[in-house]
């Protein structure tokens, strides 16, 4: 009968030292649990491996040093990596699998980013980068991503709708779904969890800003300094997104054209948006131009940054245009398509001047650019937007439309 090997004990760990004349490293092998190995090196160091058979060859595989990794810690994961090994996982698999029982939110989510903006706009990115920050990592950021349940879902979403913004808690909500596809196709998770009514219904806005908010907002942004004026003004009269204003460069404008070009990587519906600039517009370009002509139109504090300061500086205008305004930036850009409709612009000139894509059958037979048309009508715009602002009467005045000369 082959003799037994005893099995290791803690105190016989602890006190192993190697003897006087030891020169190589000493292996010893624990009756405890198969295939777990101590090893002794002559300078007193020891630490754990194991030796299993994957596919018909031996392995060795360490296991950690001692006394971070304990004789008990050693045999569980002894048992693990063998275990493993009859399954056919080696220890390339086995350190992912162990990896990601221990990843959590933040670390999947890092990891998820990474890969996004490898395909993703810079645009997108920012909005992304914006959700997890103020809205996802104080909440699941600490957490195993292993544990997510639904109720971890609606935490979130009550979270954000809590704070008074029920349309983001959609986009939030499906921000956090997507991230969980992402890693349920990496096998990170088993599967996303089900969470049918996350999303709840929303209500389109339409608020668009009467004559005398109009008016209100061209005179009140004048007060909080010359980024804020300007970057109000040009939302006023281009009719373009917040963001599209905000991070607007002069390698995107023809002055003597008249034209800011907009690339596709920068907007929204992934086309170049070519803007016919009113005299209105070019005349705040070429005040800005004096200020030097490289990047960005509205620099931020922070060299090498574009304006930032548009929620306080709107916050301030609402305080003081009073009545109960609660305008956004993007109701300025409703405001602008209603008012073109009322100017009486044909409806497809009115959709290109706001940068809405063609649809159906239209986005594919009708490459017009109309951009003789989209300038009349922003100059129209202009024009009116001008004779309500310099009236002498703040109160609700109907649009007329201007002559135009041609």
């Amino acid at each position: 009968m082959p003799k037994q090997t005893p099995a290791l004990t803690d105190a016989k760990v602890k006190n192993l030292r190697p003897t006087r004349d030891q020169s190589k490293q000493v292996e010893l092998s624990d009756g405890g649990q198969r295939g777990l190995i101590l090893r002794l090196l002559p300078n007193g160091q020891k630490s754990w491996a194991v030796r299993t058979v994957l596919h018909g060859k031996r392995l060795f595989q360490g296991i950690g040093t001692y006394p971070e990794v304990g004789l008990s810690d050693a045999r569980q994961r002894a048992q693990e990596i063998i275990s493993a090994a009859h399954d056919g996982i080696g220890p390339e698999a086995m350190a992912t699998r162990r990896k990601i029982a221990q990843m959590t939110v933040t670390e999947g989510h890092e990891e998820y980013l990474t890969a996004q903006r490898q395909t993703l706009r810079p645009s997108t990115m920012v909005l992304k980068d914006g959700m997890w920050r103020d809205h996802i990592l104080p909440v699941l950021g600490k957490r195993l991503l292993k544990d997510i349940r639904r109720a971890d879902l609606f935490e979130v979403r009550d979270t954000v709708q809590a704070k008074g913004f029920p349309t983001q808690a959609n986009r939030v909500a499906s921000e956090v779904k997507a991230f969980l596809n992402w890693c349920e196709e990496r096998e990170w998770i088993d599967a996303v969890p089900t969470a049918k009514r996350l999303k709840t219904r929303e209500k389109p806005r339409i608020r668009t800003l009467s004559d005398r908010e109009l008016v209100a907002l061209w005179h009140q942004c004048g007060t909080h300094g010359d980024l804020g004026r300007d970057f109000t003004h040009l939302l006023l009269l281009t009719g373009q997104r917040r963001d599209e204003v905000r991070n607007m460069q002069w390698t995107e404008l023809n002055m003597e054209s008249g034209l800011w070009i907009i690339p596709a990587e920068r907007y929204k519906t992934g086309r170049t948006q070519v803007v016919p600039l009113s005299p209105s517009a070019l005349e705040i370009l070429h005040r800005r131009q004096k200020d030097g002509a490289s990047g960005y139109v509205l620099k931020g504090r922070k060299e090498g940054s574009a304006y930032n300061g548009h929620a306080s500086t709107l916050k301030r205008i609402r305080a003081r245009v009073g009545d109960g305004a609660d305008f956004t930036w993007h109701d300025i850009r409703r405001t602008v398509r209603t008012a073109l409709s009322r100017l009486g612009v044909d409806q497809a000139t009115a959709e290109l001047v706001i940068g809405h894509a063609p649809q159906g059958l239209l986005k594919v037979y009708d490459q017009y650019d109309r951009l003789e048309e989209k300038k009349e009508a922003l100059t129209r715009w202009a024009d009116c937007l001008h004779s309500l602002v310099e009236s002498q009467n703040s109160a609700i005045i109907p649009f007329r439309r201007p002559q135009v000369q041609r």
